[in-house]
């Protein structure tokens, strides 16, 4: 490194033409400035400069020397300018879980915005039915849905969903329309049984200003949320799920949203990433298109979801929610 330090006081020294102007530039000495150029010379065996006590002179060993090291501190210049723009565009590989339903109606259809802004970005998408509550090993970040437990996790809410009940057209006209939650009873209510504790879930309904959980038997049980909405569609029953897997159904006449009165929130929608001290440009405009994506929730029909969840700052901290 001191040899480093004494080629660009050379260098300085042979461009300002003088030891005390050399020193004024780099803010040092000029003793200070002799004495790395006496050590550059000792250590090269060379002498580099001709000194007189009016001016001095670059020596023809001493030119060579500084046209080889003009162009070694160029090449340093570029690679610094290279690295430092490196640390500034996003670019590199991104690998991103998520939820598959949610992932392939949601997000997928949206990803050719974010490929043009940010071509360099590579992104691969990890989609499971199952999204475990912490980071898995190798995932940059994730889109996660319900309760997240680790505390070491920046978390971003990008949404809120709430659930909806509905059944087929040809159902309701065989069955008639359950206009209370009561009136399910005479149904078949098709019931979701969730991956990660083998449960049945509770159909949720507003009663007032509270919640009501309501223990279903279930005609069919399924632990498939895209499933569940399929079997609704058939005319198999009533299902109650997330609303972004049911409303392509419900806006083509698929399906028909029964107990609108009743509809209560289901659980949050969040990206988290592990805390870093520095975040990755490439992290982070991905972390910023789907704040965006989700400002307004792409499921939620226009003027429909001014009660929804707008994003949050970015905190290490658990979101209580509930997964579908």
């Amino acid at each position: 490194m001191d040899s480093l330090h004494g080629i660009f006081v050379f260098l300085r020294v042979a461009e300002a033409g003088t030891l005390s102007s050399a020193a004024r530039a780099l803010g040092v000495s000029t003793s200070a400035v002799s004495a790395a150029l006496a050590r550059l010379e000792r250590r090269l065996s060379v002498r580099l400069l001709n000194r007189t006590t009016r001016r001095l002179s670059v020596t023809a060993e001493g030119a060579d020397f500084y046209a080889r090291c003009k162009q070694i501190t160029a090449d340093l210049e570029e690679a610094e300018l290279m690295a430092g723009r490196a640390g500034r565009v996003p670019s590199g590989r991104l690998r991103v879980s998520m939820p598959s339903a949610l992932g392939r109606m949601w997000i997928v259809p949206h990803l050719p915005q974010f490929v043009r802004d940010y071509p360099a970005v590579s992104l691969e998408i990890v989609c499971s039915d199952f999204v475990p509550f912490s980071m898995e090993a190798g995932i940059d970040v994730s889109v996660q849905v319900g309760e997240l437990q680790d505390s070491r996790l920046v978390v971003h809410p990008l949404a809120s969903t709430r659930y909806v009940v509905c059944a087929s057209p040809a159902y309701l006209k065989e069955r008639g329309t359950p206009r209370t939650p009561e009136e399910l009873t005479g149904h078949a209510c098709l019931t979701y049984r969730r991956p990660r504790n083998g449960r049945i879930r509770e159909w949720r309904f507003k009663s007032g200003g509270a919640m009501r959980h309501v223990a279903m038997n279930g005609f069919m049980t399924f632990n498939s949320g895209e499933a569940l909405v399929a079997a609704a569609a058939a005319g198999l029953g009533v299902a109650q799920v997330a609303e972004y897997y049911a409303q392509p159904r419900l806006k083509s006449g698929k399906l028909i949203e029964i107990l609108a009165d009743y509809k209560t929130e289901g659980y949050d929608i969040s990206v988290v990433f592990r805390q870093q001290k520095r975040v990755a440009p490439k992290l982070r405009v991905f972390v910023d298109f789907l704040v965006e994506l989700f400002k307004a929730p792409p499921w939620v029909k226009p003027g429909a979801g001014s009660a929804r969840k707008r994003v949050a700052r970015a905190q290490p901290h658990a979101v209580r929610g509930e997964e579908l």
